[in-house]
């Protein structure tokens, strides 16, 4: 991405209950754009967004989906 443009992350999970998904960068849940509110989610989409990105976003996000039946990690690289 581009600074000052939109990043998009995508992470599906299905299951029964429904997954909550939480986002993690580098390993850590204090991360610019979770902090600035630029994060954010579409409430019926399984697509999360990083508005306005700056070079300090750039590194690993992880998403984990856990419900009670377990949990699934999955990795995407952000690179401005």
């Amino acid at each position: 991405s581009r600074t000052g443009t939109t990043a998009r992350l995508e992470c599906a999970a299905e299951g029964h209950p429904t997954p909550q998904i939480a986002w993690q960068k580098d390993g850590g849940t204090d991360f610019p754009a979770a902090r600035e509110r630029r994060m954010h989610v579409m409430p019926d989409d399984d697509v999360f967004f990083i508005t306005d990105v700056k070079v300090e976003d750039m590194g690993v996000y992880s998403c984990t989906a856990q419900n009670s039946a377990g949990s699934v990690l999955a990795n995407a690289t952000l690179t401005v």
